[in-house]
C-alpha cells in the first residue's frame, strides 16, 4: 500500500489502518454503484465525509492506481479501467449546485469577479489540482506599479508545488488567469493569457456566462483558440460555485526560462507569498 504522508495522517487522526482501508474500499464501491465515474462534490455527499477526508483518500485511491482524476464540472473521479458508459456518465452529469445564486440583471463588472474565483481557486480548485502548498494572489489591482506592461500583468496568479509518490522531487508551478465577464467575451483573452506564458508555466482564459447556450458561439471561437495556443479555458456560471466551473480546454504546461520565472515572481508577488515560495524550496 501507499504510505500516508505526516500531514495527512494528523487529517485522519484518530482512524485506524483498517478505518482508513475501509474507507479506501468504500470510495472505491460508491463510484462503481454510481455508473464507474462520480463528481467529487456528489461522492462528498453520497459518503457523508468530512471533506478534508475525502481528498485525502480520494488522492491515496488515485496514487493506488485504482481511479484516475476526470474533467468534469467541480473535478470527478472514474474507475480504472474505466467502463465503457464511464465519460457519457460524468459528461452528462448536471448537479443543480448547492448554493447556486441566479444571475443578477446587472452583469458583474470584472474587478468583482476576482475574489470569488480566487477563493474558489484556493479551495476546491486547489484540492482537485493536488497541491501539497499554494498561494493565490490577485494581481490585477497593482496601481502605477512597474509589472512589466498591461498584458503581462495577470489578474490572478497561483503558485503552487506538487508532489508525487512515484517521482523524485519537488514540481512548481506558477499558474496564470485572465479573468473575462460576460461582456466581454472575444478570442483577445487568449492573446492575453498567452502573453503571461513567456513566465508562467501554464495560463487560463476564466470566462463568466450566465448563459451560455446564448453565449455559445463567442465561446465556440475562444475555445477554438484556446485550444491552437495551449491556453487552458475555464467557463463557469457562478464564480462561487466550483461545481459550475467547466473545464474546456486544459492548458499546456511549459518550462519557461527561471530567470524569467524569478523576475515574474519578484514583481507579480507580495512579500509575504515570496517568503512562503523560498520556504518551499529551501
Amino acid at each position: 500500500s501507499l504510505d500516508l504522508t505526516k500531514r495527512d495522517l494528523m487529517s485522519l487522526q484518530g482512524k485506524t489502518d483498517d478505518e482508513i482501508r475501509a474507507m479506501h474500499d468504500a470510495l472505491i464501491q460508491k463510484v462503481k454503484d454510481l455508473g464507474g465515474s462520480a463528481g467529487n462534490n456528489k461522492l462528498i455527499r453520497e459518503l457523508g465525509w468530512d471533506e478534508d477526508d475525502y481528498w485525502i483518500i480520494r488522492d491515496r485511491v488515485v496514487d493506488l492506481g485504482s481511479l484516475r482524476r476526470y474533467r468534469a464540472r467541480g473535478g470527478a473521479v472514474a474507475i480504472v479501467p474505466p467502463p465503457v458508459a464511464a465519460e457519457k456518465t460524468v459528461a452528462n452529469e448536471q448537479e443543480a449546485p448547492q448554493n447556486f445564486e441566479c444571475p443578477q440583471p446587472v452583469e458583474p463588472a470584472e474587478r468583482d469577479l476576482y475574489e470569488p474565483v480566487a477563493t474558489v481557486l484556493r479551495g476546491a480548485w486547489a484540492k482537485d489540482s493536488r497541491f501539497r502548498h499554494h498561494v493565490v494572489e490577485i494581481t490585477a489591482s497593482q496601481g502605477r506599479r512597474n509589472t512589466g506592461g498591461t498584458w503581462t500583468r495577470p489578474d490572478i496568479v497561483v503558485a503552487a508545488l506538487r508532489v508525487f509518490p512515484f517521482l523524485p522531487g519537488k514540481f512548481f508551478d506558477l499558474i496564470t488567469f485572465e479573468i473575462k465577464p460576460s461582456w466581454a467575451l472575444n478570442v483577445t483573452a487568449v492573446y492575453e493569457a498567452l502573453a503571461h506564458r513567456r513566465a508562467a508555466t501554464q495560463s487560463y482564459v476564466w470566462l463568466h456566462s450566465a448563459d451560455i447556450d446564448a453565449d455559445a458561439e463567442a465561446i465556440d471561437r475562444i475555445t477554438e483558440e484556446a485550444e491552437r495556443h495551449g491556453i487552458g479555458l475555464i467557463v463557469a456560471t457562478d464564480p462561487n460555485d466550483y461545481n459550475s466551473w467547466d473545464i474546456r480546454v486544459d492548458p499546456s504546461r511549459v518550462e519557461p526560462d527561471p530567470e524569467v520565472l524569478n523576475e515574474f515572481i519578484a514583481l507579480q508577488i507580495s512579500d509575504g507569498a515570496k517568503d512562503e515560495l523560498a520556504a518551499w524550496v529551501r
